[in-house]
C-alpha cells in the first residue's frame, strides 16, 4: 500500500459533474471511474476515442461516456465504504463489510487488450449477482444490442453529414461465475482501433483473469522503474506518484490524447466538451512528463495539432492574410474544432494569436530532454516551420524591434450575445503580452537549435536569430513600489485573477536561477505581487515557477500542501476552475524543479529543496538528454549519477565544495563552481564529495 489512496467516502460527483471524485484506473485508453447507483456501486467506463464530432451545434459534441457496469450491494454493507486506489498496481480494490458478510471487488484495465476486468468475491453465495452493463443515456446516435454465445454486445454509432468524423463503438460484456466469485470483462473497440478484443471474451476464465492481472501489475512495475522519487515527507512522495499515475491512465491512445478531463468521463455534458484548449490547459497536463522520464506519455501529444495543420493554414490565409498556421483556442481530434464561428471568425480565436506557438511547448520540452532527431524530423520540425512562417510575417518591426500586435493576453468574449467591440477596443489592440513574448523566445531558440542539429534550413537561421535578438523586451512597470512585469506593453497592465504574468518563466523557461540578477529580481517581485498560491486555474505554471526562480523551498511546500488540502478530491484529482487533468501535473513538475533544474543547459542538483527533508530521485530527465539520480540525507547531498544518452556536453553546478568525478574509467577532482565534461553516448558520470 505504499502509493495507495484510501477512500472511505462515497463518490458524490461521479456521474453528475465534469470532474469525478470516485477512484479511477485505466490503461491509457479505457478509463474506469467509481460512482454509485440506487442499489450500490457503478463503474463508469470511458474511452479516449469515443467522440461525438459535432462542430455545428455548440450544445453537443465532445468526448462522451460509454456506460456503467453496475454492482448491486446490500445497503448494510455498502454503507461501510472502503476503496483502495492502488496506483503502484493500477488497480482498484473495494471492500464493503459489516464485520461478518463482505463484498470485495477488484478492478483493472488490461494493457494487452482493450478490456476492463472486474472480480467480485462475496462471503455468501446467496449474495452473488452478476453485474449489469448499462449504456449511457445519450440524446443522439443509434444504439444496437444483441447477445451471442453468452456475450452481450452494445454498438453505438455517431454518424451524419453534420459530423467532422463518424464514430462507432462496440462494447462486449461477459461474466463467468464459480460459487461466490464472479469475473466480468468489458471489451471496447471503436472504428479507430485495429483488431477485435471481444474475441478474448470467448476464453474468459479464472485463469485468464489471473494472467491478465499479473501482466497488468508487471506493466505498472516497469512503468515506475523508469524513474523514482523517494521522500521522508510521505505527502510529497505520494503526490509525485499520483501525477505519474493520472497521466498514464489516459495518455496511451496515440491518436486521441487526453483533453481537459482525460478519459475520466462520467457525464454527457462535460465542460468545454472535454476538448484540447490550446491556451495552456492541453499543454499543462504534459508539463512533467519529460522531466519525470516518461517521454512515452507525450507520444500522443502532437496528433491533434498535426491533424489541424491544413485547416490552420486556411485560417491564417483567410483571416490574417498570412502564411503558416493560425490555431483556434479549442480543438478536438482529427482536425476537429470545438466551437462554432457563427458569431464571426474571432469567436474561434478569442483575440489570441499564440495558440499554435503555445502548443509547441511540449514538443520543445521533449526535444531538449531527448535530442531525438527522428522525432524532430518526422513530427516537430515540419510543424515548427509552419509556426515560423506565420510569425515571420505577422510580427511588426518598428525602429528595429519586433512587436506582437492585436494579440490579447486574456480571452476576449466574442461568444457573448451582447459582445460590443468598442467595449473591448483596448484589449483587441493589445501589444507585446508577456506570454506570447516568452513563447516566441522559447520557440525561435528551439527551431534554430533543431535546424542546426538536423542540418536543414541553414539559410533561415539568420532571420530567426534576428527575431530572437530584437524581439520586444518584457514590459515592466512599478506596482506597490516594486518593479514588476507588465502584462502587455500596450493594453492590460495587471490582472489579479490569474498567473499569466509568470508563464514566460514557466513553462517558457526564459528566466531562472542563472538569469541576470536584475531580471530575476523583477521575476520574484512579480511572483509575490501576483500571489496566486491558491489559484484555481494556473497552478500548473505557478508552483514550478516558484522553484525555478528560487522561492524559499519551505514556503513552496507549505503552499503546495495548503492548495492540495483545499482542492484535492479523494481520488487525488484536483478540483480547480479550469480543466481537470492539467493540474495533476502540479506535484511532479514542482518537485522535479525543486530537486533538478536544467532549463538553461546547466544542471543544478537540489537547487530549491528543503534540506530538512531527506530525498532521493532516480532517472529524472534533464535537458541535454541526461538521466540524473541523486540523494540527500540530513541536509547533505550524498552522491550524483548522470547518464548521457546522446553524448552531449555536460555542464553541472558543483554540488560539493570539492568533488571527485568519475567518467567511465577516467576520474578527476574539481573545486570549480561549474563542472564541464565532454560526454560520450551511454557514459555514466559519478560525482561524490571528496
Amino acid at each position: 500500500m505504499k502509493h495507495t489512496a484510501v477512500i472511505k467516502t462515497r463518490p458524490i460527483r461521479s456521474g453528475k459533474h465534469s470532474t469525478p471524485d470516485g477512484a479511477l484506473c485505466g490503461n491509457g485508453d479505457i478509463g474506469v471511474i467509481l460512482g454509485e447507483h440506487k442499489n450500490g456501486m457503478s463503474c463508469h467506463i470511458s474511452k479516449a476515442d469515443f467522440w461525438l464530432a459535432n462542430e455545428k451545434d455548440s450544445a453537443y459534441g465532445g468526448i462522451k461516456p460509454v456506460g456503467t457496469l453496475d454492482f448491486d450491494i446490500p445497503p448494510e454493507l455498502y454503507e461501510n465504504y472502503y476503496v483502495e486506489q492502488r496506483m503502484d498496481e493500477g488497480e482498484l480494490f473495494c471492500r464493503f463489510s459489516d464485520g461478518k458478510r463482505f463484498f470485495e471487488i477488484l478492478i483493472f484495465v488490461s494493457h494487452n487488450s482493450r478490456t476492463a476486468f472486474f472480480e467480485l468475491v462475496c462471503s455468501d453465495d446467496s449474495d452473488v449477482s452478476t453485474p449489469r452493463f448499462v449504456p449511457s443515456d445519450l440524446e443522439y446516435g443509434s444504439l444496437e444490442e444483441k447477445e451471442e454465445n453468452g456475450i452481450k454486445y452494445y454498438t453505438r454509432s455517431f454518424s451524419g453529414d453534420e459530423l467532422h468524423f463518424e464514430t462507432r463503438l462496440t462494447v462486449a460484456v461477459k461474466s463467468v461465475r464459480n460459487k461466490n466469485r464472479v469475473i466480468s470483462s468489458v471489451s471496447l473497440n471503436t472504428n479507430f482501433d485495429s483488431g477485435n478484443d471481444a474475441e478474448k471474451l470467448d476464453r474468459l476464465s479464472e485463469e485468464l483473469f489471473e494472467r491478465e492481472k499479473r501482466e497488468n501489475r508487471n506493466w505498472w512495475k516497469a512503468f515506475y522503474e523508469k524513474s523514482g522519487f523517494k521522500c521522508s515527507d510521505s505527502f510529497l512522495e505520494m503526490n509525485w506518484y499520483a501525477s505519474q499515475y493520472m497521466l498514464a491512465v489516459c495518455s496511451l491512445n496515440r491518436d486521441f490524447p487526453p483533453g481537459l478531463y482525460g478519459n475520466f468521463i462520467t457525464t454527457d455534458k462535460v465542460n468545454w466538451k472535454g476538448d484540447y484548449h490550446l491556451n495552456y490547459n492541453y499543454q499543462g497536463s504534459f508539463y512533467g512528463a519529460c522531466s519525470s522520464n516518461h517521454v512515452e506519455l507525450t507520444d500522443c501529444y502532437a496528433a491533434p495539432l498535426l491533424a489541424l495543420r491544413e485547416r490552420g493554414k486556411e485560417y491564417s490565409e483567410k483571416f490574417l492574410g498570412q502564411k503558416g498556421v493560425f490555431y483556434p483556442v479549442g480543438i478536438g481530434p482529427k482536425g476537429m474544432i470545438t466551437e462554432k464561428s457563427d458569431k464571426g471568425w474571432e469567436r474561434l480565436f478569442l483575440g489570441q494569436r499564440s495558440n499554435a506557438v503555445h502548443s509547441a511547448d511540449i514538443m520543445i520540452m521533449r526535444w531538449y530532454a531527448t535530442y531525438d532527431k527522428d522525432y524532430a524530423r518526422n513530427i516537430a520540425y515540419p510543424f515548427f516551420l509552419d509556426i515560423a512562417d506565420f510569425w515571420e510575417g505577422y510580427l511588426v518591426k518598428r525602429d528595429g524591434v519586433y512587436n506582437v500586435v492585436h494579440d490579447s493576453i486574456h480571452e476576449i468574449p466574442y461568444y457573448r450575445d451582447d459582445f460590443d467591440p468598442e467595449k473591448y477596443k483596448k484589449q483587441i489592440n493589445e501589444e507585446n503580452n508577456l506570454l506570447t513574448l516568452g513563447l516566441l523566445k522559447m520557440f525561435f531558440k528551439c527551431i534554430i537549435d533543431m535546424s542546426a542539429e538536423l542540418e536543414v534550413d541553414g539559410d533561415r537561421r539568420e532571420k530567426w536569430r534576428e527575431i530572437v535578438e530584437n524581439l520586444h523586451d518584457y514590459p515592466t512597470f512599478r506596482k506597490k513600489g516594486k518593479k514588476v512585469f507588465r502584462y502587455t506593453s500596450k493594453g492590460t497592465a495587471w490582472n489579479n485573477s490569474n498567473t499569466l504574468c509568470i508563464q514566460h518563466i514557466y513553462p517558457c523557461s526564459q528566466i531562472g536561477l542563472g538569469s541576470n540578477p536584475k531580471l530575476l529580481k523583477i521575476a520574484k517581485n512579480t511572483f509575490f505581487t501576483n500571489n496566486r498560491w491558491n489559484d484555481d486555474n494556473g497552478g500548473c505554471s505557478y508552483f514550478p515557477c516558484s522553484a525555478r526562480i528560487g522561492v524559499k523551498p519551505e514556503l513552496i511546500i507549505k503552499k503546495l500542501k495548503q492548495n492540495f488540502k483545499k482542492f484535492q478530491l479523494p481520488n487525488m484529482l484536483l478540483l480547480h476552475g479550469g480543466g481537470c487533468l492539467e493540474n495533476s501535473s502540479i506535484a511532479c513538475t514542482t518537485l522535479n524543479e525543486m530537486v533538478l533544474q536544467s532549463y538553461d543547459g546547466t544542471l543544478r542538483i537540489f537547487p530549491a529543496w528543503d534540506r530538512r527533508i531527506d530525498c532521493s530521485f532516480e532517472n529524472l530527465r534533464a535537458d541535454g538528454a541526461f538521466l540524473v539520480s541523486a540523494s540527500m540525507k540530513n541536509g547533505k547531498t550524498e552522491k550524483v549519477k548522470i547518464i548521457s544518452e546522446r553524448g552531449r556536453r555536460l555542464k553541472v553546478k558543483n554540488p560539493f565544495s570539492r568533488s571527485r568525478i568519475t567518467c567511465g574509467t577516467d576520474g578527476f577532482f574539481s573545486e570549480n563552481e561549474d563542472i564541464e565534461i565532454e560526454t560520450q553516448v551511454g557514459m555514466t558520470v559519478l560525482i561524490v564529495e571528496n
